[in-house]
């Protein structure tokens, strides 16, 4: 094995980490930044209810992992990101579903805009393989 491969305390070789940011704002489309923020996001889109696709920039990688998180600044409003499924598109980009759930599990929409409510995360992926 060339430890050269893998990065510092990884067992992943050529490990790209991915990370994203979007505001979020009811059941409208999310505020996404631009660089230096999101430069390996392609896009992130309201589906449905609750429900966020990101798309990442460049061909489909093999996914380690994905680790979302929401932050939410409303009194008496309980909102957490659970990562959904992952597909690939047909031009090969690497897409992740992000459901936001309630303490009861149910998907809801986030919130009335807030600079303190967004959506973040990191995607781990390796250069090799396939979704």
């Amino acid at each position: 094995m060339d430890a050269a491969l893998y990065p510092e305390r990884s067992n992943v070789p050529h490990q790209k980490s991915v990370y994203y940011k979007a505001f979020l704002d009811a059941a409208n489309a999310p505020t996404v930044p631009s660089n230096p923020l999101n430069i390996y996001v392609k896009s992130i889109v309201r589906v449905s209810q609750g429900l966020f696709r990101i798309t990442l920039a460049g061909n489909g990688r093999n996914l380690v992992s994905h680790r979302p998180a929401y932050n939410v600044n409303a009194a008496g409003v309980v909102r957490f990101a659970q990562p959904g499924p992952v597909s690939a598109t047909a031009a090969g980009e690497l897409t992740v579903d992000v459901l936001l759930v309630d303490a009861s599990a149910a998907v809801q929409d986030p919130p009335a805009a807030n600079a303190n409510n967004f959506l973040s995360g990191e995607t781990v992926l390796a250069a090799t393989g396939t979704v």
